[in-house]
């Protein structure tokens, strides 16, 4: 009967339990009658030789040795883009406002800002026929955002549609995202606002200002939210305590405090104005949305 290979258990187990015997050439005898003039030296290099036969096994490797059932956190909101535009369709009223006769610049848009890969454009775009202005200073290829993460994801009726358009048209989605979509390659922040035309036309041009996760621009959208009167939701996620160091907020005791957690910067920002609203989203990780219809 053949042997069964060693597993990375086994090599842990063997290791803290049976020390090394003598056919592993290891010396390990520590009394003087066993030591020469050079010793010293030659306890180190056993030391070394010891060092060296201990099993390697990564940090991911041993988490899953005392978990076997520990999933990865992605996997809990890996379609929270998903069902947040789903929600914001639902939520704002979004109607389809979309014509790809009218230049961009010139029509109603909803304004995304640190899109990121944009997946949230991509959706918004060519599921919900929505016109999206996406800013962030990275560049991005929403074209391919929307081949790899959203049309796998799509109905197979709506994958069926799209891929006769192409077999007409190869460049279909790019043709289409160049009408209703457009990124300004910029920072969201009171100084870029005062000092791009172009952001100021977008953020006048918007029926919703949006950010999912958006980090240092997202109180920005709600400042540029009341001070524009236009409809926002933002997804608090990081805080910046060090970055941010002017923020405050009242605690239970009804002293004001700086912000550093996450409820407290989600507090901070829903107490700007009483007509804001909080809601949960439905699913795991930040989901915390503070909104307002701009009434």
């Amino acid at each position: 009967m053949s042997e069964q290979p060693e597993t990375i258990e086994d090599k842990v187990t063997d290791w803290t339990t049976d020390p090394p015997s003598s056919n592993d050439e290891i010396e390990l005898s520590n009394t003087p009658a066993d030591r020469d003039s050079n010793g010293k030296e030659e306890d180190q290099e056993h030391e070394k030789e010891i060092e060296n036969t201990k099993p390697t096994i990564s940090v991911r490797q041993m988490r899953k040795l005392k978990n076997p059932q520990r999933k990865r956190h992605g996997a809990r909101n890996q379609h929270k883009n998903k069902i947040f535009v789903k929600w914001l369709i639902d939520r704002f009223h979004l109607k389809t406002v979309v014509s790809d006769e009218d230049p961009i610049s010139s029509s109603p848009v909803v304004l995304d800002v640190a899109g990121g890969k944009g997946e949230v454009a991509a959706r918004l775009t060519m599921c919900h026929l929505q016109k999206v202005v996406m800013v962030d200073p990275r560049l991005a290829d929403v074209p391919h955002c929307f081949d790899t993460l959203v049309y796998p994801k799509i109905p197979n009726k709506w994958q069926k549609r799209l891929d006769d358009q192409r077999k007409e048209n190869p460049n279909v989605v790019q043709d289409k995202l160049a009408n209703r979509f457009q990124q300004l390659v910029t920072t969201f922040d009171e100084y870029t606002i005062t000092s791009n035309p172009e952001l100021q036309s977008a953020i006048q041009n918007a029926t919703l200002i949006l950010g999912l996760h958006a980090d240092g621009a997202t109180e920005a959208i709600v400042d540029a939210a009341l001070q524009y009167s236009k409809p926002f939701c933002v997804v608090p996620c990081c805080v910046f305590p060090n970055l941010f160091r002017s923020r405050q907020v009242e605690n239970e005791a009804g002293e004001m405090v700086p912000v550093r957690s996450h409820g407290q910067f989600c507090k901070y920002l829903a107490d700007k104005d009483q007509r804001f609203q909080t809601e949960i989203l439905p699913f795991d990780g930040r989901n915390v949305a503070i909104w307002w219809d701009g009434k």
